[in-house]
């Protein structure tokens, strides 16, 4: 949220604030990262934190320390602070911060991996952890980032993001993956592929998209 306090008809200089778990501090630039303003709120940096951010009337999304909080928009922008969860060394429960279809669930819960859909300042992310890789990568497995617009599955799905980076242990370059982005507060490298045939709204989903993520994986190393 932007202010605009003038004094004596002179108009004062702009500042933006953001409330931080019910406190409100004022920024005199329209961008902060989450990091920037958890230590100017005082929190520990070592603690771990379970960070979401409130924007207008947009839903709540989960924020990592290097996402950035745009303060330009209309309302007040709301980072909330809850300490994170302590377990007995069970998983947390996966993150459904968005629907998907019903056949994706059913397919995403067949690979027996932890899927999660997270609501981020860029768009809507479908999280895949621990994707196994095969041999000839740095990695033997990974976590894969799909982005899924709005209007999904009338929209496309296109390209797909890992983290950490991959590279291959010959150290040949791979094509079209210098681009990174944060997701979830993670950096991703992004993987610039793209089907060869148009979308079908019926007929395609993350079922369809994954079989292009696998080619794409698999063929960089069998070359």
């Amino acid at each position: 949220m932007s202010t605009n306090v003038s004094e004596n008809n002179h108009p004062a200089n702009k500042s933006w604030v953001l409330d931080v778990q019910g406190e409100r501090f004022e920024w005199d630039k329209p961008n902060v990262t989450v990091r920037e303003a958890l230590e100017r709120a005082g929190y520990s940096l070592a603690q771990k934190w379970i960070l979401t951010l409130k924007t207008g009337g947009k839903p709540k999304q989960s924020v990592g320390l290097d996402d950035i909080i745009d303060l330009t928009h209309p309302g007040l922008e709301r980072l909330r602070v809850l300490k994170g969860a302590v377990n007995n060394g069970d998983s947390a429960l996966p993150r459904r911060e968005f629907d998907l279809l019903p056949k994706d669930h059913a397919y995403l819960d067949g690979l027996g991996i932890k899927w999660e859909t997270v609501n981020q300042s860029e768009g809507r992310w479908l999280l895949l952890k621990n994707y196994p890789l095969p041999t000839g990568y740095n990695q033997k497995a990974c976590t894969l980032a799909i982005a899924i617009p709005e209007n999904y599955p009338a929209a496309k799905l296109d390209m797909f993001y890992c983290s950490p980076h991959l590279s291959r242990t010959d150290n040949k370059p791979i094509e079209a993956t210098q681009a990174e982005k944060s997701i979830d507060g993670v950096r991703f490298q992004r993987w610039s592929r793209h089907p060869t045939a148009p979308w079908n709204a019926d007929t395609d989903s993350t079922r369809t998209h994954m079989g292009l993520v696998d080619e794409s994986i698999y063929r960089e190393v069998e070359q």
